[in-house]
This record gives structure tokens, C-alpha cells and sequence, in this order.
């Protein structure tokens, strides 16, 4: 068991996998849900909408986490946590790179389906990393 080299990370996060993001709740008990994200610029970005509960959340107490990991030897993950921004800037532009990351072309119509005025980014920007790999 070792950690991943910076190469190993970077490779891993290109791959389009589910992630598991985990918010606060009012009473302080997590609430974890499954998501896409894109990795960029040393942050994780996730498209959604500001009516879902981790929103809600996250407007409250912008502290959150989110783990990366794959269901094959090697087995590995990133997790981070770290502070989340909510941003409607650049949404329509990232929330298709993210759909075609998961779905390919049928992400141009899976985003035409999604995209509203409640669509934004939360941005995590990681304060820790820990990340792991299967020797």
C-alpha cells in the first residue's frame, strides 16, 4: 500500500468515475451522494442544481468532501476535502464537458434536458488530499 505520485493522481482523475461528495448537514451528520465531477486547475468542479440538499448544505457550511476511488486491481482513490464555492459562472460551458466526460455525445442532450436557471458549480478547492494505491 503506497500513495499515488502526482502522475498517478492526475491520471486517475482523468478517468469517469462516479465520486462520492459528502455536505454537512444542519445537524452536523453527513450527507453523502454520488456525483460526476471534472478535476481542473487543481480543483474539483461538480455540476448540479441549487435546489438539491448538498446545496442547501453547502450555502450553510461551505465545508465538504469528496472521494474518487475504482472497482479493479489496482484498487485506489483520492479524497480531498476542503472548502466549496457555488458559482453560475462558466455553467453551461463546464456542465457539457462534464456530461460528455460520463455520457459522450449523448451528454450534448442529457445537459439541453438539465440546464436551467437552478443549474450551478460547486467548486472544491482541496485544503488535504490523501490518496492510495494497491501495491
Amino acid at each position: 500500500m503506497s500513495d499515488l505520485t502526482p502522475e498517478q493522481m492526475a491520471e486517475f482523475l482523468e478517468r469517469p468515475l462516479v465520486a462520492v461528495m459528502v455536505t454537512l448537514r444542519a445537524d452536523g451528520s453527513p450527507h453523502a451522494i454520488p456525483i460526476w465531477y471534472e478535476y481542473r486547475n487543481g480543483e474539483f468542479i461538480v455540476f448540479t442544481s441549487d435546489t438539491f440538499v448538498r446545496v442547501k448544505n453547502l450555502r450553510r457550511d461551505n465545508r465538504a468532501a469528496i472521494t474518487v476511488s475504482n472497482h479493479e486491481e489496482p484498487y485506489m482513490y483520492v479524497s480531498a476535502e476542503g472548502p466549496v464555492s457555488i458559482t453560475s459562472e462558466g455553467v453551461a460551458e463546464t456542465g457539457l464537458s462534464i456530461a460528455r466526460r460520463y455520457m459522450g455525445e449523448q451528454g450534448d442532450q442529457f445537459l439541453e434536458e438539465v440546464l436551467d436557471e437552478h443549474s450551478v458549480l460547486l467548486r472544491l478547492t482541496p485544503e488535504r488530499i490523501l490518496t492510495w494505491v494497491s501495491d
